[in-house]
């Protein structure tokens, strides 16, 4: 499969990195999505939204604010379309999303959280 698998989290980038004590409830969201499922990521990089922190794919590693994340996740992450990015929509496959919306409403307004994206390929 040709694709991201992403995770967005309230805990750091370093207690991420410590896949022996991940804690899963701090998970907001996962979902798998295509080829160009990250590209939602890397446009609020651009936009200077969010921060890159390593780019090798296993996995890049980004943080960003609750007060930009949230309302993406609170929208919802549509079905991809292959090819065709959703201009603020999140992309992900049917099946493989889960959200929780009630963490995503306890983040607090500049919140930091963490986001991983892992190359599938």
């Amino acid at each position: 499969m040709s694709g991201w698998w992403t995770i967005i989290s309230t805990e750091t980038p370093e207690q991420l990195a410590d896949m022996t004590k991940i804690n899963k409830d701090a998970f907001l969201a996962t979902w798998e999505a295509g080829l160009f499922g990250a590209d939602w990521i890397a446009q609020l990089c651009t936009q200077g939204k969010a921060t890159q922190l390593s780019s090798n794919g296993f996995p890049n590693r980004y943080t960003a604010s609750a007060d930009v994340i949230a309302p993406l996740l609170q929208v919802g992450i549509a079905e991809a379309q292959d090819g065709e990015f959703p201009q603020d929509t999140l992309t992900g496959w049917p099946g493989t999303i889960t959200v929780h919306p009630e963490r995503i409403a306890a983040c607090q307004a500049g919140q930091l959280l963490s986001i991983e994206v892992w190359d599938q390929s």
